[in-house]
C-alpha cells in the first residue's frame, strides 16, 4: 500500500480524501532581500526531492519581479538571483523535501 493520507467517512466507509502521493515536509524558511542573490542548503533526507515556494512582498505602485530560483538536488541547495537592474521584490522562500 502506498504511503500517504486517506480519510474515510466514519458512517459509510467512502473515501473522502486520498493523498497517497508525496506529502511535503517544510524544513525551513529564508527571508530574501530585494535584489540580493543567495542560497540555502537543504538538509538531506534520503533520496527525497527538494521543493520550494517563494512568496514575494507586495510593494504598492511598483511592478516587482521575482528572483530566478534554481533547485539542485545533487548539492542539496536552492539558489536565487536577480538578473538586470530592474526593481525586484523580496519575500519568503519556504523549502523542504517531499
Amino acid at each position: 500500500m502506498p504511503r500517504g493520507f486517506r480519510q474515510r467517512d466514519p458512517y459509510t466507509g467512502q473515501v473522502l480524501i486520498d493523498v497517497t502521493t508525496r506529502l511535503p515536509r517544510i524544513m525551513g524558511r529564508a527571508t530574501i532581500s530585494p535584489g540580493i542573490s543567495g542560497s540555502v542548503v537543504v538538509p538531506p533526507s534520503g533520496t527525497n526531492p527538494i521543493f520550494c515556494y517563494f512568496a514575494g512582498t507586495n510593494v504598492p505602485g511598483r511592478e516587482a519581479g521575482s528572483p530566478t530560483i534554481t533547485v539542485n538536488d545533487s548539492t542539496n541547495t536552492i539558489s536565487w538571483s536577480y538578473p538586470g537592474s530592474a526593481y525586484y521584490s523580496g519575500g519568503t522562500l519556504a523549502y523542504g523535501r517531499y
